[in-house]
């Protein structure tokens, strides 16, 4: 997490050192990015930066946790929107991250964005307080044993949603055969996953 230097900055000069982490983060990978980059676009000494964060980790951390948190903030509303259907919220997920990464040309952001997420297997579904996503769930629609069944299908549906978007934003695929796939393989999940209907 950034230094409580960082957090006591004001407004302007830290939306300025986001964005040149962002950039920065948007030209290439974790393992590519370089601190002499970011304080070269942010305009500060490279003795600020470690006043404001640990290190390179450190900094891309706080930029991947700024995006988990509006992925969480985005699928609370979907969640509500879909009355806590977990399926048709995966596929606005996926609606909303191929079209935001052309909303605001930082295709290359988002991609390795998401990329880092499933690389790490970061799971947005842990709790939090300030946005608790579990208490949006339809849970009795879904076959669930207990608490932990919750977080376990919502990584499985989180990773594919992730994993697809990522081939639409690298043009890997166009985003009509992305949705295809998508919605055949939560059709599939839904016959393991959804509560059977007593006869």
């Amino acid at each position: 997490m950034p230094k409580k230097t960082f957090i006591n900055l004001n407004s302007e000069k830290k939306q300025k050192i986001e964005q040149a982490i962002e950039k920065e983060f948007s030209n290439t990978s974790f393992e590519k990015a370089s601190i002499s980059n970011i304080v070269e676009y942010a305009q500060i000494p490279r003795g600020s930066f470690y006043q404001y964060f640990e290190d390179k980790e450190d900094a891309i951390k706080y930029i991947l946790q700024k995006y988990m948190k509006r992925e969480k903030e985005i699928m609370k509303e979907f969640l509500l929107k879909n009355r806590g259907d977990i399926f048709e919220t995966s596929i606005d997920i996926y609606e909303y991250l191929t079209n935001k990464s052309k909303e605001e040309d930082k295709l290359n952001l988002y991609k390795n964005v998401l990329d880092e997420l499933k690389k790490n297997n970061i799971n947005i579904f842990q709790e939090e307080k300030e946005c608790k996503i579990d208490d949006s769930i339809n849970i009795e629609m879904l076959d669930i044993k207990n608490q932990d069944d919750i977080k376990y299908i919502m990584r499985i549906i989180s990773t594919i949603t992730r994993t697809i978007s990522i081939e639409v934003i690298s043009k890997k695929m166009t985003k009509e055969k992305g949705k295809d796939i998508l919605e055949n393989e939560l059709e599939i999940l839904k016959r393991g996953m959804l509560k059977k209907k007593s006869k």
